[in-house]
C-alpha cells in the first residue's frame, strides 16, 4: 500500500508538471501600448518607435493574436486586435508611419483601459501588454504632477479600477520606460502587480534591445545557438527566422546555406520560400523548408541578432515570473517538448545537454549544467532552483539544449526592483541605529504590509519583532540599541507586502550589521591606542633619567587590553577588581646619602652601582605585575563577555563571486531566516506605543551586493522549495487576523 501511494504521488507529479509545461503552449495574444507625447520627440528622436513595431509585427507567428494601441491626450486603436496572417502584418506596417510625437498630454491609465478590449481570463490566449512611455500621467498642464486633482484622480482609477481588472483576466503588462523622466516607481509596481516586466531604455539606441525582452516574454521563442556568424539547422525544422542587426554602414547582408546557395534580399520576390525585411538597422529573413546543416550569415553581425526556428521538437522554460524579489526562490522547470509530449526517454536525454547560465545585473554570469547522464530525470523535467537573488534590476537566463543532432536555445528575462526602501541612520551620541523601511509605491497598503525584524546580538541569543508602521514619516521604523553589550548586532529584515489591489509579495533586504560602540570618524580605533600605550612603559635605557617613569602618572594611556580582545560590555567592566597599583620604586636622597662612604664603588658618571640594582629589580616588578593584571584580565574578559568572535563566522564565497543557489543552504549570516523559532530567541509583540520617531534619516542602504563584475556561482547542491507561505510563519503575529482598517 505504501509502494502504491508512492507511485500514485509520482505520477500526480509528473501530470501536474506536464500539465504546467503544455499549458504554456497556447497562443500568444499581445497588445502593443504606445506613448505618442509631445516628449517622444526628445526621448526618440529617430523614431524607433516604428522600427520596432514592425519587428513585433514580422516576429509574431500566425495564429497569434495582436493589436496596437497609442496615446497622447487621447487614445486610439491604431491596429485592431485580430488574428495575426499576411492581411494583419501588411494593416500593421501601413500603420506604423502613423507613429508620432504630437499628443498634448500622456493619458497613460484610459490607454490601458482600452487595451483590456476583449481580454478574458479562459480564452484560451496568453495575454500580454507592452506599454512603452518616456512620461508620466499627464491629464492637465501641469506636466505629470501627481499633486494636482486631475492626475491624482486618473492615478486612484488606475490603482482602485484598471489593475484589478488585469489581475482579475491574468493579463501581464510589461512596462519600458524610455528616459529616466518617467515614473519608474508607478511603471514598476504596475508590472509587479501583473507579474510583468519593468524595464529602461535610457536611450533611444536601447529601445530595441529592450522591446525584444519584452517581446521574448510575450512570446517566448524558439531558437537555435547563433555562435558568431553561424547556426544549425536540424531536420525538424519547418522554417527559420533569422533577424541581423546590423550597423547603417554595413554591407547587405547575405545567408549561406550548407550547399552553398547565397540568399538575397533581392531574391525575395522571386518565390514563397524567402521572405525578407529590411529597416532601419535590421534585416528579418524567414526561410521555409531550409535545408539542414550548418549556415552562415555573411554580414557584420551585431548584438542581440538571433534566429528563430518553427518546429516540432521545442525547449519549454516556465517557472520564472516576470518581478522577482529578494530572497525569494525561483523554482525553475525546463523540458524538450516534442509535438506537445515531454520528452522522457532516457537514449535521448542522455545524449542531450542541458545547460543555465544566468547574468545578473552588473554584467557577471554564472553556469551550470543541469543535465547528468547518471541521475536523469524520470519524468523528463529538468528543475533547478535560484535563490539569494538580491541585487535590483535585470537578470538574463540563457538555457541551452544541444543533442548529437539538434540544437534549442532560449533566453528569457526577469527584473528584480525592491517594492520597499531601507534607510539606516547612525546616532553617534545616543549610540544607536535608526532603520526604517519606506515603501517605493504609494501602491502599497500599510495597513495589512508586514515588517519583520530579527536582531542577533553579541551573546549569541535573537529576538524577533514587528516593525512599527509610522503614519508621520509613512514608514516602518525600529531604533537597534547596543542592549546586550557591545559588538556585533545583525538585523534581518522579512517583508511581507499586499498591495493596493490585493497582489502579495515577498522580499528579504539584505543583512544590516554594525558594531558597537559605534566610533566617530577619525577617532584612532581602541586596539591601536594599547599599542601606542604599551611602548610607553618600556624600561628606560641607560642614556635616560635614573627616575623611573611612574605607573599610575599613565594608567589612562595605557590601557593593558590584548590587541585583539572583543569590546566589554560596560556593566561587566564596573564589576571587575580594582587595577593593582605597584609602589614608587624611587629612593629616598637622604637615605642614599646616609648608606654611602667613600669606598663605594662609582661608575664613571658617579652613581653607586647598587642604585642600578635597585632599579632593575624595581622594574622588573612593576613588568610582572603589569603582566600579571593583563592576562587575569583577558581571562575574565573572555568568560565573561562570551562575544563570539568575528573570525568564526561561516566561510563566505571568494570576493566577485555571487552564490544565487537555494535558500536551503543557506545560513542566516547570509539574511535567510524563514524559521524564526529556536531556544534562543524571544518573540517581541508589535507595539502599541508608535509615538517614537528616530531623529534622523540618513542615505538608501544598497540593497544588492556591492562586488566587482566577475562571474559568480550557481549553487551544486539541490534542495526542497522554500516558496510555500507555510515558512513564512514569522508573520502570523495575533494583530495579524485582525488588520488595521
Amino acid at each position: 500500500m505504501h509502494l502504491l501511494r508512492i507511485l500514485a504521488s509520482a505520477l500526480c507529479i509528473i501530470v501536474v508538471s506536464q500539465s504546467s509545461l503544455q499549458a504554456e503552449e497556447r497562443k500568444s495574444d499581445v497588445r502593443v501600448v504606445i506613448d505618442i507625447s509631445g516628449s517622444m520627440k526628445d526621448t526618440d528622436p529617430k523614431n524607433l518607435r516604428q522600427p520596432a513595431l514592425n519587428l513585433l509585427t514580422e516576429l509574431l507567428p500566425d495564429g497569434s493574436r495582436a493589436g496596437v494601441w497609442t496615446f497622447g491626450r487621447y487614445v486610439n486603436m491604431l491596429v485592431p486586435l485580430e488574428a495575426v496572417d499576411s492581411q494583419w502584418r501588411n494593416s500593421a506596417r501601413e500603420a506604423s508611419p502613423k507613429i508620432s510625437s504630437l499628443g498634448l498630454n500622456t493619458n497613460l491609465v484610459e490607454a490601458l483601459d482600452r487595451a483590456l478590449y476583449q481580454a478574458t481570463l479562459d480564452g484560451g490566449y496568453d495575454q500580454t501588454v507592452i506599454l512603452l512611455t518616456d512620461g508620466r500621467i499627464d491629464m492637465d498642464t501641469t506636466e505629470g504632477d501627481p499633486t494636482s486633482k486631475a492626475n491624482a484622480a486618473e492615478r486612484a482609477r488606475l490603482i482602485r479600477d484598471v489593475l484589478p481588472r488585469y489581475t482579475s483576466k491574468g493579463v501581464r503588462i510589461h512596462t519600458l520606460a524610455l528616459s529616466d523622466g518617467a515614473d519608474a516607481a508607478m511603471l514598476q509596481q504596475i508590472a509587479m502587480e501583473t507579474d510583468g516586466l519593468a524595464l529602461k531604455a535610457h536611450t533611444a539606441d536601447e529601445l530595441m534591445p529592450a522591446f525584444l525582452k519584452a517581446f521574448d516574454r510575450a512570446v517566448p521563442s524558439e531558437q537555435v545557438p547563433l555562435n558568431g556568424n553561424t547556426f544549425s539547422i536540424d531536420d525538424s525544422v519547418k522554417e527559420f527566422t533569422a533577424l541581423i542587426f546590423r550597423s547603417p554602414s554595413a554591407k547587405p547582408t547575405v545567408l549561406v546555406s550548407p550547399t552553398g546557395q547565397r540568399f538575397s534580399r533581392e531574391m525575395a520576390a522571386s518565390g514563397d520560400q524567402l521572405r525578407w525585411h529590411n529597416d532601419l538597422n535590421f534585416d528579418l529573413i524567414t526561410i521555409k523548408s531550409p535545408e539542414s546543416g550548418g549556415w552562415l550569415v555573411d554580414a557584420d553581425v551585431a548584438p542581440d541578432s538571433r534566429v528563430q526556428i518553427l518546429s516540432d521538437l521545442r525547449l519549454n522554460v516556465s517557472g520564472l515570473p516576470g518581478s522577482l524579489f529578494s530572497g525569494v526562490p525561483v523554482e525553475l522547470e525546463i523540458a524538450l517538448v516534442n509535438e506537445g509530449d515531454v520528452v522522457d526517454e532516457a537514449t535521448i536525454l542522455q545524449l542531450t545537454d542541458v545547460s543555465l547560465q544566468v547574468t545578473a545585473p552588473d554584467g557577471r554570469t554564472g553556469s551550470k549544467l543541469l543535465s547528468d547522464p547518471e541521475q536523469l530525470p524520470i519524468d523528463g523535467i529538468f528543475r533547478e532552483t535560484l535563490s539569494r537573488l538580491t541585487l535590483p534590476g535585470e537578470y538574463q537566463l540563457e538555457i541551452n539544449a544541444i543533442g548529437r543532432t539538434f540544437q534549442r536555445h532560449q533566453v528569457l528575462t526577469a527584473t528584480l526592483a525592491e517594492p520597499m526602501r531601507v534607510d539606516v541612520t547612525e546616532n553617534i551620541d545616543e549610540q544607536s541605529l535608526s532603520i526604517r523601511v519606506f515603501s517605493e509605491s504609494d501602491m502599497v497598503d500599510s495597513t495589512l504590509s508586514r515588517v519583520i525584524a530579527r536582531v542577533s546580538s553579541p551573546d549569541g541569543s535573537s529576538v524577533i519583532q514587528s516593525m512599527v508602521f509610522n503614519d508621520a514619516t509613512r514608514s516602518w521604523e525600529m531604533t537597534l540599541t547596543p542592549d546586550k553589550g557591545e559588538g556585533q548586532y545583525e538585523v534581518m529584515l522579512n517583508i511581507r507586502g499586499v498591495s493596493s489591489s490585493g497582489m502579495t509579495f515577498k522580499s528579504k533586504p539584505e543583512t544590516i550589521a554594525k558594531r558597537f560602540p559605534i566610533e566617530r570618524p577619525g577617532i584612532i580605533p581602541e586596539e591601536s591606542s594599547v599599542l601606542a600605550s604599551e611602548s610607553v612603559v618600556e624600561a628606560p635605557s641607560d642614556a635616560e633619567s635614573p627616575q623611573p617613569v611612574p605607573f599610575e602618572a599613565n594608567a589612562n594611556d595605557a590601557t593593558p587590553e590584548p590587541e585583539e580582545s572583543e569590546p566589554m560590555n560596560t556593566v561587566e567592566v564596573e564589576k571587575e577588581a580594582p587595577e593593582p597599583t605597584v609602589p614608587e620604586p624611587t629612593v629616598p636622597d637622604e637615605a642614599v646619602a646616609a648608606e654611602a662612604s667613600e669606598d663605594d664603588i662609582e661608575d664613571e658618571s658617579g652613581i653607586p652601582w647598587w642604585v642600578y640594582v635597585i632599579l632593575g629589580v624595581a622594574n622588573l616588578g612593576l613588568m610582572g605585575g603589569l603582566a600579571w593584571w593583563w592576562l587575569s584580565r583577558k581571562k575574565k574578559s573572555s568568560a565573561e563577555t562570551s562575544v563570539p568572535d568575528s573570525d568564526s563566522k561561516p566561510t563566505k564565497l571568494p570576493e566577485g563571486e555571487l552564490d544565487i543557489g537555494n535558500l536551503d543552504d543557506a545560513d542566516l549570516e547570509n539574511g535567510d531566516f524563514d524559521d524564526f523559532n529556536s531556544e534562543a530567541e524571544e518573540e517581541i509583540p508589535v507595539a502599541d506605543d508608535e509615538s517614537h520617531i528616530p531623529t534622523s534619516m540618513g542615505g538608501d542602504t544598497d540593497m544588492g551586493s556591492a562586488v566587482a563584475k566577475e562571474d559568480f556561482k550557481i549553487d551544486e547542491e539541490a534542495a526542497e522549495s522554500e516558496g510555500d507561505d507555510d515558512e513564512w510563519g514569522e508573520f502570523d503575529l495575533p494583530d495579524d487576523e485582525n488588520p488595521k482598517t
